[in-house]
């Protein structure tokens, strides 16, 4: 079932799956199975998805609750290590 409310948010941000899947680099297809709960997200996927639109994991998880995220082998980020990637991805923007 789709997730009304998270393709809202998506849309309020200036993005559609397609765009939103080529700026975090997650594959369009994943990405949908994810959006629409068809599987779970795993920690990679959740950081790319909140650095792209700006929101934070208490956000996302307003959305898809914590219990529908799978561990992968990479941590969740800490807040610096998430705060360095974000600028990260705003040098290379502006580079």
């Amino acid at each position: 079932m789709a997730n009304i409310g998270f393709t809202a948010l998506i849309k309020s941000k200036g993005y559609n799956q397609k765009s939103l899947a080529e700026e975090t680099g997650i594959p369009p297809g994943v990405l949908s199975h994810r959006i629409n709960s068809r599987d779970i997200w795993t920690w990679p996927e959740v950081s790319a998805v909140c650095a792209a639109l700006g929101i934070t994991y208490d956000e996302f998880a307003t959305y898809y609750p914590v219990a529908n995220v799978r561990k992968s082998s990479a941590a969740m980020p800490t807040r610096e290590e998430h705060i360095d990637n974000v600028l990260a991805e705003l040098r290379a923007i502006l580079v």
